[in-house]
């Protein structure tokens, strides 16, 4: 019953959720509209970057109220460099059946692309009861907020190709949108330019079922290849056809990849020597500040010795550094976008090649995205790492005994800037190897290992090991095998232990420090026979009962380890024997005795009676 017990608490804090499961019935609806035109005039604070127009869509959001509910208040989130003309709103008390509708723009804020065209909708309130809830709820905002149409590239530096079963689909009918100004009639070919200059063209294969994806930034392949296998989707289920299914062949771009990892380290880096350049320009100017008073308050002052000068040199180096480091600061959000981008490309390139589940590839993007911002003290290489760390030791471990301690490991090390990214490096690449040879990612495969007894105990709660059960009434229990040997086996005659002795004699080296001991031994039993001579008979008796319960004693103490050190025993007898006085049970024997010692000293006494 306790082991069933184990197993379904085990069961349970494996598959139990992390948050609390919502209520059936919701107090309010909250759904989301994407106007499919772009707005006129454009709402985008950017009105055009390089020549080209920034566009603005308008979104609707609608609420309404399933019971009367109080303290609205609405936020919109989008990723940068994504903007909307305002992100929050507080609404009125609603009652039941009530509706309201908020309406806000998005357009884009910054000369490079998003790594996410979605946006999400947050309403928290008050319950009837007074309790706060929140709901969420999320919108997809379209491609073309981000790029125009563009005549096609024909020399790119990155290229990827997807392979699908169906036959090739005309690209046109897939991007209606962009299709009317492009050049290329037959549907073959597609370009987008984005905002930001970049071209990105889809190429459909005429004689095979491929399409290739080119552009020269690897990062912006991301949000076209994504779109691309969206409208894909879409497409061939509107045809009823649910067996479309779509690959990566090729060979995974980790060395495209690892260039954006670098140059987001290195802007990092720089971030942390601006820091530390301006903490000591700071202490260099308060310095300067300090002398400069104290010499302004003397009644009698010193010449100045260029102080001023110095103060106002180490001003201008301030406000230098101030300003590199908050450039630094906007490029180094910019290049964690990208290799948000870079990194999302990887993980549907890995999910394509290995045709992993939904649930295995949101483990593979929590495992390589796990941070949403990066921020001056947890960033994203160290978090990465620790992640990729954990999924090698655990469900993706080539040996179950790694994979067993990995779960009583409770702790790890503290998280900070690495000094490389050699260590990251490494960890990304043996994951997808181990991906690519059959690793099954799941957060469950702990189920499969068996588990040593003692990382059991460490994992469970308390680490205390667990009780023997008791065996039932009318059952006794077996007694240990190191006891049954004793019982079974009689005591050997006096010629069986002479022959032992002559045989164990050759093999054993210190034979003649044991010959040394039952010397000494002998002697001393004699000199304890005269004294139990003019002792009475009834004191003779009890010794011998108590000199055979203790020798009982001994042997089975003596036989669990064969090779103890060993001392003698009969100097201890002299002395008990000697204190005739005291009470028989404090005789005790040292138990780590010579059994050949013992067998050596009985011999002279069975001769004596």
């Amino acid at each position: 019953e306790m082991k069933k017990l184990h197993r379904f608490f085990r069961e349970a804090t494996r598959t139990q959720d992390i948050l609390p499961k919502t209520d059936a019935v919701e107090d309010l609806s909250v759904s989301s509209n994407v106007s499919s035109s772009l707005d006129k005039p454009s709402q985008a604070l950017i009105q055009d970057m390089d020549g080209l127009p920034v566009p603005s869509v308008t979104v609707q959001v609608k609420i309404k109220a399933l019971s009367a509910l109080q303290s609205f208040k609405l936020s919109i989130c989008v990723q940068p460099p994504l903007a909307v003309t305002e992100d929050r709103f507080a609404l009125e008390p609603m009652g039941v059946g009530s509706t309201k509708v908020v309406a806000f723009s998005a357009f884009l804020n910054g000369r490079y692309p998003p790594a996410d065209l979605t946006g999400d909708i947050i309403v928290s309130y008050s319950s009837p009861t007074g309790v706060p809830q929140v709901l969420q709820s999320r919108f997809s905002l379209p491609l073309a907020l981000v790029c125009v149409p563009s005549s096609p590239a024909k020399n790119t530096k990155f290229k990827i190709t997807v392979d699908t079963n169906q036959p090739p689909v005309d690209l046109s009918s897939i991007f209606r949108e962009f299709s009317a100004k492009t050049e290329d009639k037959d549907g073959s070919s597609l370009a987008f330019q984005l905002l930001s200059g970049t071209k990105v063209t889809v190429v459909a294969s005429k004689t095979s079922q491929r399409y290739r994806i080119q552009s020269d930034s690897f990062e912006d392949i991301w949000l076209v290849v994504k779109e691309l296998l969206q409208r894909f989707d879409q497409h061939f289920a509107k045809l009823g056809i649910k067996d479309f299914r779509k690959s990566f062949s090729g060979s995974l771009p980790l060395q495209d990849y690892f260039l954006s990892v670098d140059h987001h380290f290195q802007l990092r880096v720089s971030a942390q020597q601006y820091q530390d350049l301006l903490s000591e320009r700071a202490v260099q100017f308060r310095a300067i500040q300090r002398r400069l008073l104290t010499r302004f308050k003397d009644k009698t002052p010193a010449p100045l010795q260029n102080l001023d000068t110095l103060l106002e040199a180490t001003y201008s180096q301030v406000m230098a550094l101030a300003e590199a480091a908050e450039d630094n600061r906007a490029l180094l959000e910019q290049a964690f976008v990208r290799l948000r981008s870079a990194t999302h490309l990887l993980v549907l390139l890995l999910s394509l090649w290995q045709g992993l589940t939904p649930d295995q590839t949101a483990i593979l993007e929590a495992t390589l995205l796990p941070l949403l911002r990066d921020t001056p003290q947890l960033g994203w290489e160290e978090s990465c790492d620790a992640a990729v760390s954990h999924l090698l030791r655990s469900c993706l471990s080539q040996s179950p005994k790694d994979q067993a301690t990995t779960l009583a490991q409770t702790g790890g090390l503290v998280l900070g800037l690495p000094q490389d990214t050699a260590r990251l490096k490494k960890h990304i690449a043996l994951l997808c190897d181990r991906i690519g040879k059959g690793g099954r990612l799941t957060l469950a495969s702990d189920a499969n290992v068996q588990v040593p007894a003692q990382v059991q105990n460490l994992a469970a709660p308390g680490g205390v090991e667990t009780i023997a059960e008791v065996a039932g009434d009318g059952e006794e229990m077996e007694p240990p095998q190191e006891i049954t040997k004793f019982i079974k086996k009689k005591q050997p005659s006096k010629k069986v232990k002479k022959e032992k002795e002559k045989k164990v004699a050759s093999t054993e080296p210190s034979e003649a420090t044991v010959q040394e001991v039952a010397g000494g031994a002998q002697e001393a039993i004699k000199e304890a026979k005269k004294e139990r001579k003019e002792s009475s008979k009834d004191k003779k008796e009890s010794r011998k009962d108590s000199s055979k319960e203790e020798a009982k004693k001994e042997s089975k103490k003596e036989s669990s380890s064969s090779k103890e050190k060993k001392e003698s025993s009969k100097e201890k007898k002299e002395r008990d024997k000697e204190m005739e006085g005291k009470d028989i049970g404090d005789k005790k024997v040292s138990r780590k005795s010579s059994v050949k010692v013992k067998e050596k000293t009985k011999e002279p006494e069975a001769e004596e009676t």
